[in-house]
């Protein structure tokens, strides 16, 4: 078995999941920008409709007229930030890096079993390595990025409360058991 190499896709494949991890959480975040956008449109355009009818039933009254107005200019400073923005398109994007990051790490754990089960020899091993780093730099480059909360909150649900340390240990929980090191007591 090529150890060298199973050792870079294995320390390659633990950044995979990090990083997938990171995606949904971050997706998860901007969901929840979404929804906050979507009812607060409709609590404003609620309110728009409200002081409309008001108006209607009591044409002596200008504060409802002006609260209409002030309502409707704050709608539409509302959707131009929505247009601006999107978090829901941004939530779409880090779910569609999830997914692609998802398939990167099946191809390191396919890597991975091919190498522990000596398929190929080392220089295609290392070709396949190069390939697949490659395809995973195409990946990251494309990404949007995540925040300092999305890694943090990725981590707790990796590993409980304990900081990312990246040993064999914590890498072995990202491998099947067919996979991981035994360890010799």
């Amino acid at each position: 078995m090529d150890s060298n190499n199973f050792e870079i896709i294995k320390q390659s494949l633990g950044n995979v999941v990090y990083s997938q991890k990171t995606q949904e959480m971050a997706v998860i975040r901007k969901r929840g920008y979404s929804t906050g956008i979507k009812w607060g449109n409709i609590i404003i355009i609620g309110l728009v409709f409200l002081s409309l009818f008001l108006q209607i039933f009591n044409p002596d009254e200008k504060k409802y007229l002006y609260v209409g107005i002030f309502l409707t200019v704050l709608e539409s400073l509302f959707l131009i930030f929505q247009l601006s923005f999107s978090p829901e398109k941004e939530m779409l994007e880090h779910q569609n890096t999830a997914s692609q990051l998802w398939l990167m790490r099946e191809k390191h754990l396919n890597l991975l079993t091919d190498i522990k089960n000596e398929i190929f020899d080392k220089k295609a091993i290392s070709k396949k390595r190069d390939a697949l780093t490659n395809e995973l730099s195409q990946v990251y480059s494309n990404a949007l990025k995540t925040n300092n909360n999305d890694y943090t909150k990725a981590s707790i649900a990796l590993n409980g409360n304990e900081k990312p340390k990246a040993d064999d240990d914590e890498m072995n929980t990202f491998l099947p058991k067919n996979l991981q090191d035994k360890k010799e007591d």
